[in-house]
């Protein structure tokens, strides 16, 4: 009998674990919400994080006389 070795073991059962995870998020109506409301917040987070302007870097360039 041959024996497998634990990571490759391991690396199936996760293999298919991230099968039926995705097979049940597209398969079911909560797993879509779900899939919907993660992509609403990521493309929200992303909106906000392009108009962010936060405090500008070249107040702090010693180089710069009219900053200091």
């Amino acid at each position: 009998m041959q024996s497998i070795p634990l990571n490759r073991f391991y690396q199936v059962s996760g293999i298919i674990a991230a099968i039926l995870l995705a097979l049940l998020l597209i398969g079911t109506a909560t797993g879509r919400t779900a899939l919907a409301w993660i992509y609403l917040q990521s493309t929200e987070t992303m909106t906000n994080a392009t108009h962010y302007h936060a405090f500008p870097l070249d107040r702090s360039d010693p180089t710069c006389p009219q900053c200091m």
